[in-house]
């Protein structure tokens, strides 16, 4: 961390330095250390964000090439629970159709590479298939709206009848090892981002690691929780996520004007994160 503290800050109009640093991580770093190498880097809570989001992709595929910028599909208009999902993937001779919408999709249309898509199969069940941004019978929606990250774009995305070869279906249930997990994988990513962002602001601002130490400490205990429980929550996980965003929100009161107006938007976010974190939380109890 103390060598990435020195990198330049990168902003989301230099996404190409953004890859090369994306593809630098991968190459000495897991997704969770990768979390904190990038975030540091991050000109913006909105490209912490980005860079915990990139890693959380990574536990998704660990194939994803290390220098593509990829997005996780789910979210429908109006549609909340994942069995209600509407769009489709049906088998095609030898391959599969996906057809439908998706209502909110980081990157589009000019900067993403790849899309994870969960569909519906024909027997109801949730599946996973990737493909290229540039395919064809893939469009450009209208994007649900959200008041936050507004440095990165989003969109909506209509599948209609886009091919998809059986090798880029992922061979995973795709309710119980993508979308229930991925909801993990982000919260412990976009966590150790944002602190990481929160330290490198701070130290802008004229403070002092020393000024961190509970957020250094944080860090290093949520890598090690991550390291320990990779798959999905754990009993462990919960207070300690929740620490980290209040952590984060009294060390914001130590950022510039700047970054403190840039903060109190973009932590919305979290704070969304946390209210279906804790509905997990009492699902996990019962």
């Amino acid at each position: 961390m103390q060598q990435s503290l020195s990198l330049p800050q990168i902003t989301s109009s230099e996404l190409p330095l953004f890859r090369q640093q994306m593809l630098l991580g991968y190459q000495r770093y897991n997704s969770s250390l990768n979390a904190i190498f990038l975030g540091t880097q991050a000109g913006s809570p909105g490209m912490a964000f980005l860079s915990g989001y990139q890693n959380a992709i990574r536990c998704l595929d660990k194939n994803c090439p290390p220098n593509e910028l990829a997005a996780f599909c789910v979210s429908e208009k109006g549609v909340k629970k994942p069995w209600d999902m509407l769009t489709s993937i049906v088998a095609a001779d030898d391959a599969y159709c996906l057809s439908g919408q998706k209502g909110y999709v980081m990157l589009m249309p000019d900067e993403l590479d790849r899309l994870y898509v969960i569909a519906k199969d024909e027997g109801q069940q949730l599946k996973c298939a990737f493909l290229s941004s540039a395919s064809k019978g893939l469009t450009v929606t209208e994007a649900l709206k959200a008041p936050f990250v507004e440095d990165i774009p989003h969109t909506g995305v209509g599948f209609n009848q886009v091919h998809i070869p059986e090798a880029q279906l992922l061979k995973i249930d795709g309710h119980k090892e993508a979308n229930k997990p991925f909801r993990y994988w982000e919260d412990i990513h976009v966590s150790l981002s944002m602190m990481a962002w929160m330290l490198r602001e701070g130290l802008n601002n004229g403070k002092s690691l020393q000024d961190f130490e509970d957020l250094t400490r944080l860090m290093c205990q949520l890598n090690e929780k991550f390291e320990e429980q990779p798959d999905y929550y754990s009993a462990e996980s919960f207070p300690l996520l929740d620490e980290c965003q209040d952590v984060l929100e009294n060390h914001s009161k130590k950022l510039s004007q700047a970054s403190q107006k840039a903060w109190k938007k973009d932590r919305l976010l979290l704070q969304m994160g946390q209210k279906i974190r804790h509905l997990i939380r009492a699902k996990i109890a019962r």
